[in-house]
Order: structure tokens, then sequence, then C-alpha cells
């Protein structure tokens, strides 16, 4: 992926509060998928590949074979709308 990509996903400026939001939204999702599936929680069909550069992410998602997963993904979903709330 080229590095003008990686800009996109985590920008080096944010001028917004709607491009902040998007930025804890990434930065949350990229945090829990990399402790759960560090710590083997999940199954490897859990998550799906995402490449920043040269490094390979697993992130988390909805998978009906794993309701954990799924159940973890809702959590966080629910979480940032309810921090769009306050």
């Amino acid at each position: 992926m080229a590095t003008a990509q990686i800009a996109v996903i985590f920008p080096n400026k944010i001028c917004t509060e709607q491009q902040s939001l998007i930025l804890v939204k990434r930065l949350l999702a990229v945090a829990v998928s990399c402790i759960t599936y560090l710590r083997g929680i999940f199954p490897e069909c859990a998550y799906g590949t995402r490449y920043l550069d040269d490094l390979c992410v697993k992130i988390l998602r909805e998978d009906k074979n794993c309701p954990g997963s799924t159940q973890l993904v809702k959590w966080y979903v629910d979480f940032i709308a309810f921090i769009i709330l306050l």
C-alpha cells in the first residue's frame, strides 16, 4: 500500500470534529483487534487482513461462526455511537 493511502487511513492533520471521530473509530478498531488477535481470543476466521505499507494488520470483524467477535464489534460500534451523542 502506498504512503498516500496510509495518510488516508490515518491522516497527519485533523481539521474537523468529523475527521477526529473517524480517526478515533479507526484507532479503536485497530487497538481492540490487535489485542484480541495477539492474545488468541478469537479464531483466525474472525479477522480480516489490512495492509499499512508492509505491515499486515488483522482487523476484528463480525463473523456468524464466531458470535463473540460479532458481539465485541457491536460493543465498540455502540461505544462510538455513544461518544457521538456526548
